[in-house]
């Protein structure tokens, strides 16, 4: 994971925000801006951005900043109906790449401390997903500050006054600044680890992709990706897994048939819990019981 360094002071600032709707077969155009960074923000659809040959599929909730002097554009054309918010901003500062998240540190306030601010950095993931709980407040904070809209449906693009203040406007882009910062690692894992929990307490029941989807208010591709960045296996794979570790502690340890086994860890069809407990422990349930059942 990339991540942008800004040194400060100064603050980076806001140019101008704008709201950008995509028709199905709509493609971002190729340009390199100089000096401003792009920040993009994708609402509903799916927008596919290159920036310098890195490719990106950016889904509902997902973000990317694009630096100044290098060459972005669609790699892809939408298959979708698309909208997503933007921002253009610029430093004055140093700003630097790295592939971990940078800190500052807090130094304690002296006398020597009152007339100038000591350095520190914003560090931003270039490319990440917006916490639930956060997409809501960042959908506000882009639609505070735009100022465009670039309508593909009625092929216009139209420019309003800001209906807040320059400061308000600046205020803003530090709240989405500030957010973007506080995303971690350690929530995408809490995210992660929530899921398999999910599946851990509910594997007795119908799960689908879609469920999952739903209860954690992201992207199901976003989910598979996650899922299987950290355990290697996509979330209805770890479900069969979660299940079928579930299915040899019962043949182990109860006195249950092979039917209210596979019944009792989600599996509807003993045939199919049959097929797929041999497929991963190598035997069927009823040999896997009679190898490892204590006897009495």
């Amino acid at each position: 994971m990339l991540y942008i360094h800004y040194l400060c002071p100064p603050l980076p600032h806001l140019i101008c925000g704008g709201l950008s709707m995509f028709r199905k077969g709509d493609i971002h155009e190729r340009r390199i801006m100089q000096n401003a960074f792009d920040l993009i923000f994708v609402r509903s659809g799916k927008l596919y951005m290159d920036e310098n040959n890195q490719k990106y599929v950016l889904e509902p909730g997902d973000y990317l900043i694009l630096p100044p002097n290098n060459i972005h554009k669609g790699y892809k054309a939408c298959d979708e109906e698309t909208m997503f918010s933007w921002l253009h901003f610029y430093t004055e500062g140093h700003y630097a790449y790295s592939n971990a998240a940078a800190t500052s540190k807090l130094d304690k306030l002296n006398k020597y401390k009152y007339y100038k601010k000591d350095e520190f950095i914003i560090s931003v993931s270039q490319h990440g997903t917006i916490n639930p709980e956060d997409f809501s407040a960042l959908e506000r904070y882009m639609e505070n500050i735009s100022q465009v809209k670039i309508d593909k449906f009625q092929r216009e693009k139209l420019f309003y006054h800001s209906t807040v203040s320059e400061l308000e406007g600046q205020i803003y882009f530090l709240k989405i600044l500030s957010l973007l910062s506080s995303m971690g690692s350690d929530k995408k894992k809490d995210f992660v680890s929530d899921i398999y929990d999910y599946l851990v307490s509910n594997y007795q029941q119908s799960i689908t992709l879609e469920n999952i989807s739903q209860i954690f208010s992201f992207h199901p591709a976003h989910i598979i990706r996650s899922v299987k960045g950290r355990y290697g296996m996509s979330p209805l794979q770890l479900l069969l897994e979660i299940r079928i570790n579930a299915a040899k502690q019962l043949l182990t340890d109860s006195d249950k048939t092979i039917h209210q086994i596979g019944e009792d860890v989600g599996f509807g069809d003993s045939s199919y819990f049959t097929k797929q407990f041999k497929k991963r422990i190598g035997v069927t349930p009823l040999e896997y019981r009679k190898s490892t059942q204590k006897k009495d």
